[in-house]
């Protein structure tokens, strides 16, 4: 942990209950890993505690979050920023109500969405118009405020034709476009985005950026991540730096990337050298 940035939240005076938005209290998640499928139905089924014999083969268990502490305010963005592996989208996906902790507490106020993955929860065979109405149908709006949004994510997605086509002839920008507008069409309490905004070019980038500022503007809570350290700056004014399950510091975005990146580059140093090393040491080894 870096010694100039403190591991406690932004702001560690108690906060007024009504301020918070997303509070996690010592949460633990665990996942079982299996050998293969057959010893997860097992598993499953309940079966292992009559098959003795395979009791001790059933799984390992693996932390994906190990005691997080995390208090987010109304109308923050926050970053979640780490190492493939650290635990930042089971953490999102926790928040979003789509994985349930293995132990402590998850405080959600008001209405999510999510972007976590292009393409989640469209259907490929439907066309891009039929997938923007079923997204709005679902959000609950009123006759006049679905037109009203229909028109907005057409406009914004500029897909032109491509609208009328099955879903699944889109590149991963176009899905990613028309994901993020239909997420951002009815503005949510809280909008999750995990790399989705990755997925786009400069142009989208651009518009989307736009949008988020917008709905920054009117008090929404952003919860970002991404490997992007430039848009964790441009989006948020707070990062928390996730590694191996845990929170290692949480503070002003600027001091968090830089921290992140310097680590970064010592261990980048470090397997560098200890490759070398190992080069060395086979060329100088005995033949």
């Amino acid at each position: 942990m870096p010694d100039s940035i403190s591991a406690n939240p932004k702001g560690a005076e108690p906060n007024a209950e009504s301020d918070v938005a997303i509070k996690l209290s010592d949460v633990r998640k665990v996942y079982r890993l299996y050998a293969n499928p057959t010893e997860q139905a097992i598993d499953a089924l309940g079966l292992s505690r009559i098959m003795f014999w395979r009791r001790n083969r059933r799984h390992v268990e693996f932390s994906a979050l190990d005691g997080i502490n995390l208090e987010v305010l109304l109308g923050e963005r926050v970053a979640i920023v780490g190492r493939n592996g650290a635990g930042k989208t089971t953490l999102l996906k926790l928040v979003s109500g789509n994985f349930l902790p293995t132990s402590g507490a998850i405080e959600v106020k008001g209405r999510v969405q999510a972007l976590m993955q292009t393409g989640l929860g469209f259907y490929p065979e439907f066309t891009g118009r039929a997938n923007i109405q079923a997204s709005l149908l679902y959000n609950g709006l009123s006759q006049a405020d679905y037109q009203a949004a229909m028109d907005e994510v057409v406009e914004f997605v500029e897909l032109g034709d491509f609208l009328d086509q099955p879903m699944k002839t889109y590149s991963s920008g176009m899905q990613a476009r028309l994901q993020f507008a239909c997420a951002t069409a009815v503005r949510p309490d809280i909008l999750i985005i995990d790399e989705v905004l990755g997925a786009g070019d400069a142009y989208f980038s651009a518009k989307s950026a736009d949008r988020i500022q917008q709905l920054a503007k009117s008090g929404c809570t952003l919860l970002l991540v991404s490997h992007s350290m430039q848009q964790v700056l441009q989006f948020c004014e707070r990062a928390v730096w996730v590694e191996q399950g845990r929170v290692v510091a949480d503070g002003e975005a600027l001091s968090i990337v830089k921290a992140y990146e310097r680590n970064m580059f010592e261990r980048r140093r470090e397997t560098r050298k200890e490759i070398r090393n190992e080069h060395r040491a086979r060329a100088n080894s005995p033949r």
